[in-house]
């Protein structure tokens, strides 16, 4: 995270350079041994081909949206119900927070984000601001039940018999609460997350 604060690195090599760092802390200590390597590189390779698999997924998607020109139907629908930025938005993070309680997040923005963004265009909303709102509505769906994927990991994790996930759950809720407080801020002053981008540029 340094490294992409202070520009030494862009988000997809500061993840190779945090991938590197660890590799070379496991064999330093002397934790990683080769079958745990083998065992991590499998791991990944599952990882990323369920990633690849996804964005082909969205890709067909969105080529079948575009044929269908269904966005664009969708947004003049949503334009003639004259909800305005604030109304429209309201139903776009009411819609992700909901679907996040049964859908990954990656699945939830690929298959919300091209039904949207044409009318947010339209709308003149900010787009750096709409992906903000994006990735927090769907971040908050990493900490609500049913698959709440965050609060899964740190149940593996831990070996503890008597924490049990719905007490991970529990725990978890003040932070989907701040986070959603935060949501509800952002949408009703779009200047507390692109302020500072339009004050430096």
């Amino acid at each position: 995270i340094g490294g992409i604060y202070t520009g030494w690195f862009s988000p997809e090599e500061a993840g190779a350079a945090g991938s590197a760092g660890a590799l070379a802390i496991g064999i330093l200590k002397r934790r990683l041994t080769w079958q745990g390597f083998w065992r991590v590189l499998v791991e990944t390779g599952q990882i990323t081909a369920a990633i690849l698999f996804l964005i082909i997924a969205a890709s067909m998607y969105s080529r079948m949206l575009g044929i269908a020109a269904l966005p664009t139907l969708f947004s003049e629908w949503l334009t003639s119900l004259n909800l305005g930025m604030t109304g429209l938005m309201v139903i776009y993070v009411v819609l992700m927070v909901l679907l996040g309680t049964i859908i990954e997040t990656a699945s939830i923005i690929l298959i919300v984000v091209p039904l949207f963004l044409n009318s947010v265009e339209i709308l003149g909303g900010d787009i750096v601001w709409f992906g903000i709102v994006t990735v927090i509505g769907a971040e908050i769906g990493l900490l609500t039940p049913p698959l709440g994927i965050s609060c899964y990991t740190i149940k593996s994790t831990i070996r503890d018999p008597s924490i049990t996930l719905a007490h991970i759950f529990y725990g978890a809720f003040p932070f989907a609460f701040i986070m959603l407080l935060v949501l509800i801020l952002i949408v009703a002053y779009p200047w507390l997350s692109i302020g500072l981008l339009q004050t430096l540029s």
